[in-house]
């Protein structure tokens, strides 16, 4: 019987513990960080709709870390105005520049 207790608080806390991505809508997109095991602080962030298309693509020379919240509402917030541009875009930094990072 103790096991059985033990073995479902275990699993609870699991449960409990686990985080799943964040749910995306059909017409929003999503973003993607690649980086390159020889060059670790340089990273490419590309921006893709709803389509599976490709709308932006960034190079930073640094070293993004998405477990922190300003990254990624930063990140989440430049997809939204890439799906609401309806021209090109001029900026090519717009990863950079809201994120306030050295070039």
């Amino acid at each position: 019987m103790r096991k059985i207790i033990t073995t479902i608080a275990i699993i609870a806390a699991l449960i409990t513990g686990s985080r799943a991505q964040d749910k995306i809508t059909a017409n929003q997109g999503f973003w993607v960080i690649e980086n390159n095991i020889n060059l670790p602080k340089v990273q490419t962030v590309k921006f893709y709709d709803a389509r599976n298309r490709l709308m932006y693509e960034e190079t930073v020379y640094t070293k993004l870390n998405i477990k922190k919240k300003k990254i990624l509402v930063a990140l989440n917030q430049i997809l939204d105005k890439l799906n609401e541009r309806t021209a090109y875009i001029e900026s090519r930094n717009l990863v950079t520049l809201s994120l306030n990072l050295k070039h």
